[in-house]
């Protein structure tokens, strides 16, 4: 049941320092509206959890499919540090629900690429740091690129391709270094004790080492060093609580060294409810400790220990906070500042003179909070900020709250080798075990059989899809897909590898080119480009939507092999291989996968394959 919190003084609670700060999921992550009315938040936590342990794969090798493997295939992900650093080509894009990200014996998942002392040597060379950084500029990078930037921002980016054509003899910018992206449509994600190395900051908007976009998001005592962009950004996303986390920068890092950007929403579409708790910025943090607009904010007990940083908390249009008991260690800049309109803050219990704006602020939730003179031993003691968790998996999972898995769960399916036949159009299609279908929208092509791909210690055999054709899969009676996640490899033989022609990787750009209603090019901001010729290691690729009967998809680029994990919206979850035929039903849907009861003119879909009304 729901409960109701009221906002009353009786309810905030000045606590001394406490020894132990393995605390539970608390702040506006564990609220539901502005009233206060809890939401449980517990990740992967169910009584039935599926968990794995990670390690390192080592030897030069990095861990980017491995980790999204997992994530795709488990509720709560331990990493294990004891086989060293996790390595990473490109941020991983997180795109499910209920998931637990948890790290032990020291687990450090780093980018694989990094500013040398050499690189940040040449940047200086340019004199990048008299540019201005608002003034608009237009013009063409190295590899033939017109774009509209600032004017710092331009020439780092012309500088950063400049470095990279010296390495690798291509134009091209490294800004994708970073670790995990939450997906708008992720609800119910913890992430804690994990250190996120990123590659140095750099002004070539990059990507950040987290990015929120998801709703009811925990992240807590985590470590973030030299994040390329933002450390762990805010964007168009709800109910979030950050606590006990540790943002800093070496001399890894060159500019921008810009931690917890918050906001960005058009138009003032929406509020980000956010709460900061008992946070550490350290050396190397320069501005957004945090920055916010369009937000309802509690920053509470956090430790600013950054001298000669530009700006502290930044609070401008829109948005009300909540500034109370934090602490500015001496020769830290504007540990309170912001500007715009429609702002409201209310500051008290600092340890810095800050002037509260506009109507008082208050919070729905429960909470406890120490003096501001009592944060910075909290922060640098035991269980402190950053990764001081320690080594016990379950002792971090102690203090989340652990639910059944309930009714409304999604069920995942693995779609294998079903069989393959020709309905009376002439179309190829597949037929599985529970009505569903998958037809090939190509009378000229069909369905075989690929060579197996490995997923753990499973072996299924494989789809070798015709290249470029629309594929419509739809969903057995009662049931809506609402994601599909893809493992597939490039079906190229070595000797058809051309460098010559496709410099980078040999063959042509491969992605999954529309899914469902989203659509990708080789140039969209957050598109999927696959590179794995290997079936013992296919490339993952999660895609969610709004819960539909159809859905279409096809590629771009070379053939590949795969095979699918479908999620539906209506069954507690389990995963099951699909392989013999059944009967199918004689029901209609529109090409958006909508039912239709009366059909008129137009095309539909009626027992896996296409008709046309006249």
């Amino acid at each position: 049941m729901k409960k109701l919190f009221l906002t009353l003084l009786s309810a905030v609670v000045l606590m001394p320092v406490m020894a132990n700060n393995n605390v539970a999921p608390w702040g506006w992550a564990t609220c539901s509206d502005e009233s206060g009315t809890a939401f449980t938040l517990s990740g992967g936590c169910f009584t039935d959890a599926k968990t794995t342990t990670l390690t390192a794969l080592g030897g030069g090798q990095t861990d980017d499919n491995q980790i999204k493997l997992a994530i795709s295939q488990n509720d709560i992900i331990i990493f294990d540090g004891s086989n060293g650093d996790f390595i990473l080509n490109e941020y991983i894009k997180v795109s499910a629900k209920n998931k637990t990200l948890i790290g032990i014996n020291n687990a450090r998942l780093c980018t694989k690429f990094f500013l040398t002392a050499d690189d940040i040597t040449y940047l200086k060379q340019q004199n990048l740091d008299g540019l201005s950084s608002t003034d608009q500029y237009t013009g063409t990078l190295p590899d033939g690129t017109e774009i509209t930037c600032d004017k710092r921002a331009f020439f780092t980016k012309k500088a950063m391709m400049e470095l990279q054509y010296q390495k690798t003899g291509v134009y091209s910018l490294p800004n994708k270094a970073g670790i995990f992206s939450i997906g708008e449509e992720c609800d119910n994600i913890i992430i804690r004790n994990l250190s996120l190395i990123g590659p140095g900051s750099v002004d070539i908007d990059g990507v950040d080492l987290i990015t929120n976009m998801g709703t009811h998001v925990w992240v807590d005592h985590c470590t973030f060093q030299d994040s390329q962009d933002g450390a762990l950004d805010s964007k168009r996303c709800d109910w979030a609580t950050y606590t006990y986390n540790y943002f800093y920068y070496t001399s890894r890092s060159y500019s921008h060294a810009y931690t917890c950007g918050c906001g960005w929403v058009t138009d003032h579409e929406m509020t980000l409810h956010l709460t900061f708790a008992s946070n550490l910025w350290g050396e190397g943090c320069m501005r957004r400790l945090p920055q916010c607009d369009d937000s309802y904010i509690h920053l509470v007990n956090n430790y600013h220990n950054c001298p000669g940083n530009s700006a502290g908390m930044t609070i401008n249009s829109y948005t009300r906070a909540l500034v109370e008991n934090n602490y500015a260690a001496t020769g830290v800049n504007s540990p309170l500042t912001g500007s715009g309109s429609n702002r409201n803050v209310t500051a008290s219990g600092n340890n810095f003179s800050a002037t509260s704006v506009g109507s008082e602020v208050t919070v729905p939730y429960q909470y406890t909070k120490i003096a501001a003179a009592d944060v910075p031993d909290n922060l640098t003691g035991t269980e402190g900020a950053g990764a001081t968790l320690g080594n016990d998996a379950t002792y971090i999972l102690s203090t989340i709250p652990t639910v059944e898995r309930q009714e409304g769960e999604s069920t995942l399916y693995y779609f294998i080798d079903g069989l393959v036949g020709t309905n009376s159009d002439g179309y190829s299609i597949m037929t599985f075990n529970d009505g569903a279908t998958m037809l090939l929208n190509n009378k000229e092509k069909a369905w075989s059989n690929g060579t197996t791909i490995k997923l753990g210690d499973e072996n299924f055999t494989s789809i070798k899809l015709s290249n470029g054709a629309e594929n419509i899969f739809t969903a057995p009676t009662g049931k809506k897909v609402s994601g599909i996640t893809f493992y597939s490899y490039i079906n190229i033989k070595e000797e058809k590898l051309d460098f010559t022609k496709y410099p980078e990787y040999g063959f042509r750009t491969c992605l999954w080119q529309k899914v469902a209603n989203l659509t990708y090019s080789a140039t969209s901001d957050d598109v999927q480009i696959l590179k794995s010729r290997d079936p013992q290691n296919p490339d993952v690729a999660s895609f969610n939507f709004t819960p539909t009967n159809v859905v279409s998809f096809k590629n771009s680029g070379e053939q590949f092999c795969f095979l699918m994990e479908v999620t539906y919206s209506d069954e507690s979850t389990g995963i099951s291989a699909i392989q013999k035929k059944m009967p199918i039903d004689g029901i209609t849907y529109n090409l958006q996968g909508v039912r239709v009861n009366n059909p008129t003119k137009g095309i539909y879909i009626q027992n896996g394959k296409k008709v046309v009304i006249k």
